[in-house]
């Protein structure tokens, strides 16, 4: 009944002097509660419920018992339980409450990593020192892993040769010197060429870190082979190599296995094991398994009668991680709680904040990998943009000595459409309340899943010596289906964890309030949900602890501000992980508007101000506000590669030709983006796209920028007739040098008046524009002869290449498409002319490419609303007159830093 992740694991008996008692199910009670444990500190925390099986047990005066307490800490790695657990009892109930796991240190934001980034009761790897194998322990995975990091690299720059091997921090050769280390190897390589040996017969070398003996009676040879051999294997190829020896006791004598065992078995049990086990690879060579040789060798006895084998096998160095078996680490997947593979297991653990070295100065870091919980991705804010601190102190205040209520526009116009509304919230906030209510049409909308239906709207209160409550204030509680009124809660209490990267104590109490009922508050029956008739004189639902103290308030706040602010940014596929930048003020107002309410609008936008972006978040909102599938919601833009860029997983993206050519019997809702580059004359698209929305009264809307028009043609718009409007002047995808030549290119578009454009009221908007970061970036134009502009693209993108820049940061954009054909075939050859690694490889692309780690090389048109960080702009003049001047800003703000117009 919490909105929270709740893991039941049955009953279980608990107290000291109980648990001190042998009995059957002990060992299997405490591994399931480590289980549901590690799940939940794994998975941003939650609450692990149990039942007595002693119904007189009472947690103050009987305890929970040493090993439940040892359990606890075997789960974190440390003794700092208290920081992460504790324990409540509600009649035969226990309820151990587990905060999430966190790598960095236990303030909340600490600087950097200083233990794991996953819980993990055992890593699944071993490594030898001396004569002996050890476990790799959780809190050494992450030095262990670096270590294998380097060796793979180390591998992959130089191959790796057993006679060679890398020094091991983890292994033990500086036990034994070198020189006596290569004897006894070359002794046991001596061994293994033999023919036949007698039994009883005393080896010439001992055992090593390069060398075990294992000494085995049983006749289950398959059963023993495949339990005992993976650890073995697994220290070995993870320290530096070598032998294993099966049928030899600790002294060095050969006693064989039984005879009855045929050598096939032996053969096929040892081969089965070990191609089973993992290695994660991160040197290139992912389809290697454990590099290994198996050799037999007949044992006899003195009358010369066969008397068994002993079983060799010669494990080689391994560069990368090999597992014994996937790790002891769970987490909540799906409302399940799963085992990590171990491939899964290392990615997480390695996981690691991208590097922006070339990017330092022009992205400040809002949420780092290095000291927050497991799930949760990077997060940047621009630099010179506002970081998540200000967004905060702009959305949701605290008042030091009063509730202050937020956002003011959305307040005024809730109280304004329900009469009432603000007069039971007033019922709900005592007097003396300090902190932030934050209103919102729909809170399940805000963070991304589907709004409830008959909700008036939700308020969040964050005030101090309280828990979080999220009221949602509904026309009828009688229909508010049991169990799902807790969805939104529990949600937005996980991304606070998982995506806002918040490590403290959190929760977030869900409340009903019905408006216009013959109640304020509807009842709800005590076994569904613990009830709580306001915030302060509430049931303890939660321990002490999870209040919100004033020193948390603005540490949540910021962890809201980035799960309601965060997209996927445009670096993440380039640099082939998740990252995140914020979305700015005026984009997210857009963003709250009541779609209810505002179902036409005009989005007018000058370039680099995130047109798209917000179409394509618009489009999310529409999904979730009217729960329409896919298929109901139509994205029409005018060039294929950037349909191809929207895809089809949230809504059904079409080229304006594609539009008037098909039919949309499901469409409900329609988003149009760079409508300014619409041909009017192949066919009225704005009366078509209004006639599909006005039967189902659905949303529409229209964003276009004028300035990038790049086709001297009417765009099918009345220009007096562009009512309602929103404007997005403030360019924050350019860097600050770019946008200086690109409000250059806007003032000389506007003075020239060459087509057809609303230039009165463009005159308005770029009196508005401005640039709001400081990145510095670089513009360099050139007159270049035609015969060397293929030459300086060349060494130009070799240089950035060698610089570090990956190809997919790098556009060639030309005047037009057959322009962009000729130039990239001429481009292909003289790469790989100057730079050999190239031949063979295709570097070049076109816009459909542009996801992918190669150069686009194609026509400005083509690659309009899409971005790269360094742009070539090829004879863009080689065009009609009237819209020269527009190409060229359109190519130019493809360009995040760097712009070479030619």
């Amino acid at each position: 009944n919490y909105a929270d992740q709740v893991v039941y694991i049955g009953k279980i008996r608990l107290g000291e002097s109980s648990r001190k008692k042998v009995f059957l199910n002990q060992k299997k009670q405490r591994m399931d509660l480590s289980i549901a444990v590690c799940a939940l500190l794994n998975s941003g925390g939650g609450i692990v419920r149990m039942e007595s099986e002693d119904r007189n047990y009472c947690l103050q005066e009987h305890g929970i018992g040493l090993d439940i307490e040892t359990s606890l800490r075997d789960c974190i790695g440390g003794n700092e339980t208290c920081e992460y657990f504790e324990w409540m009892q509600e009649g035969s109930n226990l309820l151990l409450f587990v905060k999430t796991w966190s790598c960095g240190g236990l303030e909340q934001g600490s600087a950097e990593a200083t233990k794991p980034r996953l819980c993990s009761l055992s890593t699944g790897l071993f490594y030898r020192s001396g004569t002996s194998v050890f476990p790799v322990k959780s809190r050494e995975a992450p030095g262990f892993l670096k270590w294998k990091e380097s060796s793979a690299k180390f591998h992959s720059d130089n191959g790796l040769s057993t006679k060679r091997a890398r020094p091991s921090v983890f292994g033990g050769a500086n036990e034994t010197p070198l020189n006596i280390q290569e004897h006894i190897q070359d002794a046991a390589a001596r061994f293994i060429k033999r023919d036949k040996v007698l039994v009883g017969e005393v080896l010439g070398f001992t055992e090593t870190t390069h060398i075990e003996f294992k000494e085995y009676s049983t006749k289950s040879i398959s059963e023993y082979i495949s339990k005992n051999l993976p650890k073995y294997v697994s220290a070995f190829a993870n320290t530096q190599g070598g032998y294993l020896f099966f049928g030899v006791d600790d002294n060095g004598k050969v006693t064989a296995t039984h005879s009855n065992v045929e050598k096939e078995a032996l053969e096929q049990a040892v081969a089965k094991t070990i191609h089973s086990m993992s290695v994660c690879h991160s040197c290139g060579s992912g389809a290697l398994g454990v590099q290994f040789q198996t050799h037999l060798l007949d044992v006899h006895d003195q009358a010369g009668c066969l008397q068994g084998y002993v079983c060799a096998v010669h494990i080689d160095q391994s560069c990368c991680p090999v597992f014994h078996g996937d790790p002891e680490s769970w987490m909540v997947m799906g409302g399940k709680i799963e085992r990590l593979k171990a491939e899964k297991w290392m990615e997480l653990m390695t996981a690691a904040d991208p590097v922006l070295s070339d990017l330092a100065d022009k992205f400040r870091t809002e949420l780092s990998l290095a000291n927050g919980p497991p799930l949760i991705k990077p997060v940047y804010s621009t630099v010179g943009l506002e970081c998540a601190v200000e967004l905060q102190e702009h959305l949701y205040p605290v008042g030091s000595d009063e509730i202050k209520w937020m956002p003011e526009t959305i307040c005024t116009d809730l109280f304004s459409e329900h009469p009432g509304l603000e007069d039971l919230m007033r019922k709900q906030i005592p007097e003396d309340t300090k902190g932030v209510l934050i209103f919102s049409r729909s809170w399940a909308v805000d963070i991304g899943l589907q709004k409830k239906r008959d909700v008036v709207c939700d308020a969040l209160l964050v005030a101090a010596n309280e828990y979080p409550v999220l009221f949602t204030v509904v026309t009828d509680a009688s229909r508010v289906t049991s169990g799902n009124w807790r969805e939104t809660a529990r949600a937005l209490k996980q991304k606070l964890v998982n995506d806002g990267g918040y490590t403290s104590r959190v929760c977030v109490i869900p409340q009903i309030l019905e408006l216009n009922g013959t109640k304020d508050q509807m009842e709800i029956d005590g076994n569904d949900v613990p009830w709580q008739e306001t915030p302060c004189a509430s049931t303890c639902l939660y321990p002490k602890s999870y209040l919100l103290s004033s020193r948390d308030i603005p540490t949540f706040l910021r962890a809201l501000v980035i799960v309601v602010l965060c997209f996927k940014s445009y670096l993440s596929d380039r640099l082939g992980c998740e990252m995140f930048n914020l979305l700015t003020l005026k984009q997210y107002e857009l963003l709250s508007k009541n779609l209810q309410k505002v179902k036409k609008l005009f989005v007018l936008g000058l370039p680099g101000t995130g047109k798209t972006i917000v179409a394509l978040k618009i489009i999310e909102r529409i999904k979730n506000t009217f729960h329409c599938s896919a298929a109901e919601i139509l994205y029409i833009c005018e060039n294929q590669p950037l349909r191809d860029f929207v895809g089809n997983k949230i809504c059904h993206a079409v080229t304006r030709v594609a539009f008037l050519k098909w039919n949309f019997p499901n469409v409900k809702h329609i988003v149009v983006d760079e409508a300014q580059n619409f041909r009017g004359d192949e066919g009225d698209w704005y009366q078509h796209a209004r006639s599909i929305v006005k039967k189902t009264d659905g949303i529409f809307w229209v964003f276009l920028d004028f300035f990038q028009t790049t086709y001297p043609c009417n765009c099918g718009l009345n220009f007096s007739k562009m009512d309602p409007q929103e404007w997005l002047t403030k360019m924050v995808r350019n860097a600050k040098e770019i946008c200086h030549i690109m409000l250059n290119l806007m003032q000389e578009i506007l003075q020239a008046r060459n087509i057809a454009m609303p230039y009165e009221l463009l005159g308005k908007l770029l009196e508005e524009a401005e640039c709001v970061h400081s990145l510095s970036g670089c513009f360099i134009s050139e007159d270049i002869k035609e015969d060397q502009l293929v030459k300086y693209v060349t060494e130009h993108c070799k240089s950035y290449v060698e610089q570090g820049y990956p190809l997919g940061d790098i556009a060639i954009l030309c005047s037009t498409q057959p322009a962009a054909e000729d130039f990239r075939m001429i481009l292909q050859l003289e790469l790989e002319r100057q730079i050999s690694k190239w031949r063979g490889r295709r570097a070049l692309g076109v816009a459909e490419d542009v996801a992918r780690d190669i150069i686009v090389v194609d026509s400005i048109r083509r690659f309009s609303g899409l971005e790269r960080r360094i742009v070539f702009v090829i004879h863009p003049y080689a065009v009609p007159k009237g819209i020269a001047d527009n190409l060229v800003l359109c190519a130019v703000s493809r360009a995040n830093t760097r712009v070479h117009l030619l």
